[in-house]
């Protein structure tokens, strides 16, 4: 069984852990003042428009809290 190309890829996985923000900022723990959200995190879910409420979401909260901090 092939799993195909990359190009034909719906979805990949990887990203920031979770562990390495704070959930309710979206803010890196590492670096202040950094905020991450979407694909670049290490969630995965399923295909049919979860993604991109997620993206949505986090999206809608980090530029908030980006906003709020500075």
């Amino acid at each position: 069984q092939s799993v195909g190309s990359f190009r034909e890829a719906m979805v990949t996985a990887g990203g920031i852990a979770l562990s390495e923000i704070d959930r309710q900022t979206m803010e890196s723990r590492k670096v202040p003042g950094l905020f991450f959200a979407g694909e670049v995190l290490d969630v995965d879910g399923d295909t049919g428009g979860f993604n991109l409420q997620f993206a949505f979401s986090s999206g809608f909260l980090a530029g908030k809290s980006a906003s709020l901090a500075s």
